[in-house]
């Protein structure tokens, strides 16, 4: 009988969860202090988790997974939309039963699963069986939206191999085209959107432009956070694009803009030459910017996504003509000979922020 009245005051309203405990008495209930290793941060308002699930638009009857939900805020807005099936990735323990609470509360009208879990190891390709395969170029997105108050820690590394699914359509977009919606500490969420000649352009400006359109929807000051972070936070909304402005694969693009973003305030020229070994360095530099017409003592930051495209293909071009280039890092020491060692399959990403 209970479950009855459950079921009708969500799924007759949308918008109304039955008296439960609120997320600052479950904080205190189950002692939830925030861990700082794992970057946690607490969003306590309704009002604001109400309005993080709204930026990600219509879910309901749709697939939802939400990354970290911690004790639950943003959960709670989420299922008060209705998604046909939810999926929480928590790795803190901690917050098992408070999310136990709320898949009972759930349990009625909508699937709610609960995996205990790191999210970087988490095969979102599986999480959703019954979510048949949309058309890419469909003008509809896939009904898939990945949501979360991402730990600051792992964020800009998350979104990375997020993206690299993107390109791949892997994971949450062997499904369509998925969308985010995230939040992040506000340099970073203003990096991610950041045009040319802007302060904060970088590699996670050029990446995500590449594959995806993505918006600064709002801010969130820092004191609404338990404990209070020292930077405000930004929640950003990332929807793929349906014809990505490469087809060079992703993992020689995130190298190639790596380097042009490596010393903003040298010229791109010296950037770019650290792509190859030091035995024919200069000509292939230049003809690396001759191929892809860009000038090269243009700085990182005053070039265009489709220059910084220009010069990626010219390196892919130029690493399938000269094969022996494609893994050198100049970064890595030397090993005994004078020979350099290779680089990692994928490019090891060092600029966690930019």
């Amino acid at each position: 009988m209970a479950s009855t009245k459950i079921s009708k005051a969500l799924t007759s309203t949308g918008v109304r969860l039955p008296p439960l405990p609120t997320i600052r008495d479950l904080v205190k209930l189950y002692q939830l202090r925030a861990i700082k290793q794992l970057s946690q941060n607490f969003l306590m308002d309704e009002r604001l988790t109400d309005k993080i699930v709204r930026a990600a638009g219509n879910i309901r009857d749709h697939y939802v997974l939400e990354v970290g939900p911690g004790p639950g805020g943003i959960t709670r807005s989420i299922i008060r939309q209705n998604p046909r099936h939810l999926v929480v990735v928590e790795k803190d323990r901690r917050f098992m039963p408070s999310m136990e609470m709320l898949a009972e509360v759930a349990q009625p009208f909508m699937r709610m699963d609960i995996v205990q879990g790191d999210i970087l190891d988490y095969r979102i390709e599986n999480a959703f069986p019954d979510c048949p395969q949309h058309d890419w170029m469909d003008g509809k997105r896939a009904p898939v939206h990945l949501i979360g108050n991402l730990p600051f820690a792992i964020s800009t590394r998350l979104l990375i191999n997020w993206l690299r699914d993107m390109s791949l359509r892997t994971g949450a977009w062997s499904y369509g085209r998925a969308s985010l919606t995230l939040t992040f500490q506000k340099e970073v969420a203003e990096r991610i959107v950041a045009p040319i000649l802007s302060d904060q352009r970088c590699r996670l400006s050029v990446m995500n432009q590449i594959w995806s359109k993505p918006e600064l929807r709002f801010m969130i000051s820092g004191r609404a956070f338990v404990p209070k972070p020292e930077v405000d936070v930004g929640v950003v909304t990332i929807v793929p694009l349906r014809t990505p402005l490469t087809q060079v694969h992703f993992d020689t693009v995130e190298k190639v803009i790596r380097h042009i973003f490596s010393m903003r305030q040298k010229y791109c020229r010296r950037c770019v030459s650290n792509l190859y070994p030091p035995a024919g360095r200069e000509e292939l530099t230049e003809l690396t910017f001759k191929k892809a017409s860009v000038d090269p003592l243009a700085r990182s930051f005053q070039l265009s996504v489709d220059e910084c495209l220009r010069l990626v293909e010219a390196y892919d071009e130029l690493s399938r003509q000269h094969p022996e280039i494609v893994g050198y890092d100049y970064r890595a020491p030397k090993a005994k000979g004078g020979l350099l060692t290779g680089e990692g399959a994928g490019g090891e990403i060092r600029e966690v922020e930019r």
